[in-house]
């Protein structure tokens, strides 16, 4: 029985190796794994840290694409008012002393006739929308800049079919009218001027240009209001972005 005792210590020797090998092994593999999992913890942060500064960029950027349309909704605004208000003095005149046909004809060729074309300065909305980093922004703030970005695009539209509409009765005063400094031109040209038979057109270029003034009026005034609630929704949205930057 005696002999058999180194065997059996060679045995618990060797097992106690092996454990220890076992240990270690399984030591090193944890490390190995607390490693993988640091650095995917470390890669995540860096992530989403870069995630979050391209974000506040994002924001910066809308809030200067939001200043822009302010400033050229509010400038289209003013120029509409103004035009609006020489309109409005010209309807007046008519309730004082009795005008005529050659003072209307006048006071008509001295309001403004040229249409002015409703653009858009926004360019960051769409570029978000291409790039689909869109949809790092929190969805009602998203919703609300698809909207203003609609509510634009439904100004320009509308300004632009009625512009058309407005061109229709300008083609048509073109060929009565001529240039618009042609009379002044023709002072000096009686004879020319008797030739062309201008004044024989004269009604008719009025009523013309009467109803160059009144589509003007329907388009410019709705104009107006439609720029006017787009301001309001730009301020709207500008807060919500100013919140989520703080």
């Amino acid at each position: 029985m005696e002999k058999n005792l180194p065997a059996r210590e060679d045995t618990a020797k060797q097992a106690g190796k092996t454990g220890k090998y076992l240990k270690y092994a399984i030591g090193e593999i944890m490390l190995v794994v607390i490693g993988i999992l640091i650095a995917l913890q470390i890669n995540n942060w860096n992530e989403n840290r870069k995630q979050l500064i391209k974000v506040q960029q994002n924001y910066h950027e809308i809030l200067a694409d939001l200043d822009r349309e302010r400033a050229h909704a509010n400038f289209m605004i003013n120029k509409f008012e103004k035009q609006r208000d020489a309109y409005k003095k010209y309807l007046e005149s008519f309730n004082g002393e009795k005008i005529s046909r050659k003072k209307m004809y006048s006071m008509l060729l001295q309001l403004n006739m040229e249409g002015l074309p409703i653009n858009s300065n926004s360019s960051i909305i769409e570029s978000l929308q291409n790039s689909g980093e869109i949809v790092l922004i929190p969805q009602a703030l998203r919703n609300k800049l698809i909207n203003l970005r609609r509510q634009h695009q439904k100004i320009t539209v509308d300004e632009s079919l009625d512009n058309r509409a407005r061109m229709g009765v300008t083609e048509r005063l073109s060929m009565l009218i001529g240039a618009r400094d042609l009379e002044q031109r023709l002072e000096n040209q009686k004879d020319l001027k008797a030739e062309l038979r201008i004044e024989e057109n004269a009604n008719d270029i009025i009523l013309a240009l009467e109803a160059v003034q009144d589509w003007m009026h329907f388009s410019e005034s709705k104009s107006i209001r439609q720029l006017k609630e787009l301001v309001d929704e730009i301020n709207v949205v500008e807060e919500l972005v100013l919140e989520e930057i703080e």
